[in-house]
């Protein structure tokens, strides 16, 4: 079973075993679709059910069922949420989830390799890819510049003519 972090525990929130969430996500109205969050506990994953949950600022007060102090919520502080990756909502044909394309080799249309995706970056006008090989790339993830996304071979082919050096 594949397992995909979704968010971060930023801290406790009161004394009830409510956490400060940051969701990954940008669509947050995704992140109320889960049924059972997972943190890593010990050698395994251990499920939580949430109970609760308000969007305020930028973070999600969560609460979960069984977890009703701040003492018993106090392990999640500082930890990453997953969810199982048949949890994730499909996606249209052309459409990613960042972890899909963080680790991709990147390459040229010539077949030149010119690193790998760090992370993905959102802007408001477009997703940028970061790619750091012998020098680091920003290639937004539009038509021009990127040519191929093939998750089955670990690669992005993209076109950098015109992109600033």
């Amino acid at each position: 079973m594949k397992w995909v972090p979704v968010g971060r525990v930023v801290s406790a929130s009161g004394l009830k075993g409510e956490v400060k969430f940051y969701y990954y996500n940008e669509v947050k109205q995704e992140f109320l679709d889960y049924t059972s969050l997972f943190a890593l506990q010990g050698d395994g994953h251990r499920e939580l059910k949430p109970q609760g949950a308000k969007y305020r600022k930028n973070f999600f007060y969560l609460s979960f069922r069984g977890l009703s102090t701040i003492e018993e919520v106090s392990f999640l502080v500082g930890k990453e949420l997953f969810v199982r990756e048949d949890d994730l909502r499909p996606l249209d044909s052309g459409e990613y989830y960042d972890y899909q394309l963080i680790g991709l080799e990147v390459i040229n249309v010539e077949g030149a390799r010119l690193g790998r995706v760090r992370s993905v970056l959102h802007t408001g006008a477009s997703d940028i890819l970061d790619v750091a090989g012998q020098r680091e790339y920003l290639i937004p993830m539009v038509e021009g510049f990127i040519v191929a996304v093939n998750i089955d071979r670990g690669t992005v082919e993209v076109s950098i003519e015109g992109l600033a050096e």
